[in-house]
């Protein structure tokens, strides 16, 4: 599995940027037909088919690890620039 690995930095408190996080995931299950699910209170994993995510909210930026399957693997830069764009816009 392909992996895409981001850092995307914030300037919120720890708890805001899981609150603005959490937010999103309803977007994300029905959107995209995504499954999310809190592990611990920092980190949301994010599965559907093809792709696994964690989410790993810290201090001053939230670290995501990204393994594609192999039909995603190709689209990779494509779904990087798209978690940019996303998250950035959510924690800013």
């Amino acid at each position: 599995m392909p992996r895409v690995n981001v850092d995307i930095p914030h300037r919120l408190s720890r708890d805001e940027a899981r609150s603005r996080i959490m937010g999103a995931t309803s977007r994300l299950e029905s959107e995209y037909n995504a499954t999310c699910r809190w592990d611990g209170e920092t980190r949301l994993i994010v599965t559907r088919k093809g792709l696994k995510a964690a989410l790993d909210v810290e201090e001053t930026h939230v670290r995501v690890a990204l393994d594609l399957g192999f039909l995603l693997g190709p689209l990779g830069g494509s779904i990087r620039a798209g978690i940019v764009r996303q998250l950035t816009g959510l924690l800013s």
